[in-house]
């Protein structure tokens, strides 16, 4: 049973360094890209066809252009991105087929990236420090609390939570944050990698719609 459980995990290791060589964030950009886009909240963009495969999501893997630019009349918002808490590593537990796996996946990192390149497409300016501490950047943090995965015989399905708090001159506030992403038909585990690329990004366009709304 150990052996097994060992092997699974060996193998589930190699699956993510494959995908990680292909350039795991190159793949999701371009598959965003390629899908329709929808405004963030409309229900139109919650579903995708994804390399074959229904995708589910509830946040626009695309969000339009036009409702990400800020109005060119108001002052830019600036932000600066501090701190990102990871999930712990006993967290990042997937079940295949009732059988456990680990993701060797960086939460925190993939979704700064995801983040900062969502700021940037709806015009904010995303500050690499904040040495002078200026109240009127916004100070932006997130720490991951919970992921949940699984594939059944329906697909993949999972979930992923995490608190974000915004502090400036006019708001010192947190807000949970949760997402989810069902794949119909999945059994590629070489795909696990870019779903869960997905699912963070998925996170990263919550977290920059409500920076962009306040």
């Amino acid at each position: 049973m150990v052996k097994s459980c060992l092997l699974a995990l060996f193998t589930l290791f190699i699956f993510v360094g494959c995908s990680a060589k292909q350039d795991t964030f190159a793949q999701v950009n371009q598959i965003s890209k390629n899908t329709k886009c929808y405004p963030c909240d409309s229900a139109q963009g919650f579903e995708a066809k994804i390399k074959g495969l229904l995708y589910i999501s509830d946040v626009g893997i695309n969000c339009c252009a036009d409702k990400r630019t800020l109005d060119t009349g108001v002052a830019l918002k600036k932000v600066y991105l501090h701190r990102f808490y990871d999930l712990k590593e006993e967290q990042k537990v997937v079940y295949i087929k009732n059988q456990k796996y680990y993701i060797d996946l960086n939460f925190n990192a993939i979704f700064y990236t995801y983040l900062k390149q969502e700021l940037e497409a709806r015009g904010i300016v995303v500050l690499d420090s904040n040495d002078k501490n200026s109240p009127y950047v916004t100070k932006v943090n997130l720490s991951f609390s919970g992921f949940t995965s699984k594939q059944d015989s329906l697909g993949l399905h999972s979930r992923l939570v995490g608190v974000l708090s915004l502090n400036d001159i006019n708001r010192d506030k947190k807000f949970t944050l949760r997402t989810k992403q069902d794949v119909k038909g999945f059994e590629n585990l070489s795909d696990l990698s870019f779903y869960t690329h997905l699912l963070i990004k998925q996170m990263a366009n919550k977290a920059a719609s409500l920076i962009s709304s306040l």
